[in-house]
């Protein structure tokens, strides 16, 4: 990162800055991470009840809105230039670019299983594999001005970049946001969770049905079962129990088994 915040200044390029504020913002990252990981495995408490599993959440979303910051700014930095190009130092740029893009390779294959069952970890790999993009971007930019002499090419290739990071950045916010405002995790959907219920013997009705992620790969989900044989409502709630756990893995369900009739009763009263 220090290496390419010095390359950029003295080859004047925006590619190579670009390339340095990614890396900046890889140590934010990273140091959040640490941070929500470290008080993620604090058990719970009386008023945090779920724990510090949230934080890994806020993190990312946090992760999400700097990348935004960077993007605008490469935006705003890449016009300036596209109507004054620079002089700019191909070599050395290029020669700072490729040892980036080596690193980043070896960052990749690092993060990249963890990647799959975490938002954080998801947002370091996006992170590292767009950054690795970036810096592939600017090796190409270097080429060009060495070979033709055309400065635009580094306005340019940031830019591109910039336009490259925006679906993985709006995937990363919307994952993170949804799991806020405790939406469906997008792997499960509450209709089959709600077949399901209903195939277990004895359940006449399903309703208030609420599904959510507390964070990544965890889930939860609260529910009531109508019945009309009181005598079974333990055994229906087990099995309710079991069929959340096992088929739909949902590490925390809160059950209620209700009489059919008075159920129904209940209904035609409000309405």
């Amino acid at each position: 990162m220090v290496i390419a915040f010095a390359g950029s200044i003295l080859a004047n390029s925006l590619a190579l800055l670009t390339d340095a504020v990614h890396m900046l913002s890889h140590v934010g990252t990273l140091t959040v991470t640490f941070i929500a990981i470290s008080l993620a495995t604090r058990p719970p408490t009386a008023e945090k009840s779920f724990g510090y599993y949230r934080l890994e959440v806020l993190a990312a979303l946090a992760d999400g809105t700097v990348l935004i910051i960077m993007v605008v700014y490469i935006f705003f930095q890449g016009y300036l230039r596209l109507l004054t190009p620079p002089d700019v130092g191909g070599s050395l740029m290029t020669t700072i670019a490729i040892v980036g893009f080596a690193l980043n390779l070896i960052g990749a294959k690092l993060v990249i299983v963890p990647s799959k069952g975490s938002l954080v970890f998801r947002g370091i790999f996006l992170e590292v594999l767009v950054h690795a993009l970036s810096t592939l971007g600017v090796i190409i930019d270097g080429a060009i001005i060495i070979i033709t002499g055309w400065n635009v090419a580094d306005p340019v290739v940031s830019m591109l970049v910039g336009v490259i990071m925006l679906p993985g950045i709006y995937k990363l916010i919307k994952g993170s946001v949804n799991v806020l405002i405790e939406s469906a995790p997008t792997d499960i959907s509450p209709h089959e969770v709600e077949g399901a219920l209903m195939r277990i013997q004895g359940v006449r009705g399903v309703h208030d049905l609420h599904v959510w992620t507390i964070t990544s790969g965890i889930n939860a989900a609260s529910v009531h079962l109508t019945t009309d044989s009181p005598e079974e409502w333990e055994t229906i709630q087990e099995q309710a129990r079991k069929v959340l756990r096992e088929n739909f893995k949902m590490a925390h369900a809160t059950i209620q088994v209700e009489n059919e009739r008075t159920h129904r009763l209940h209904t035609e009263g409000t309405a």
